[in-house]
């Protein structure tokens, strides 16, 4: 036997304990991202309340806007339609709930839009001249 022998044997036994070892190691687990928050999912068909618990209608369905707003379309029990912000919603248990009352829900869509519409430049009339 030579005298390097020994290294090698004690180099090649090193080799083998070290990659029994690496094999019982598991690989790293993969670090899960936190999902974003999503969106409360409004149920087509689910009733709608106000905030005090008064029946407004059926949801008809969620439309999204360009800007990423979600409107809840409600149809009434007389058969008309009202829209809402998704913003003043929550999902409750059995129905979606509007953080409105009932009379601020039967007001017109339209005119909670134009009250919540910043107010138009006034239009300038140039002088006579």
């Amino acid at each position: 036997m030579s005298a390097g022998s020994p290294i090698l044997l004690l180099a090649a036994g090193a080799l083998a304990v070290a990659g029994s070892a690496a094999a019982q190691i598991p690989p790293p687990a993969a670090v899960a991202s936190p999902a974003p928050a999503a969106a409360p999912a409004f149920p087509p068909g689910a009733e709608v309340l106000s905030v005090e618990g008064e029946s407004l209608g059926v949801l008809a369905g969620v439309e999204t806007r360009p800007g990423g707003e979600r409107i809840l379309h409600i149809r009434r029990a007389d058969g008309s339609m009202t829209t809402a912000p998704a913003v003043v919603a929550f999902r409750g248990e059995r129905a979606v709930i509007l953080d409105w009352t009932a009379a601020e829900a039967g007001a017109d869509a339209t005119a909670r839009a134009k009250a919540a519409a910043p107010p138009a430049a006034e239009a300038r009339v140039p002088p006579l001249t």
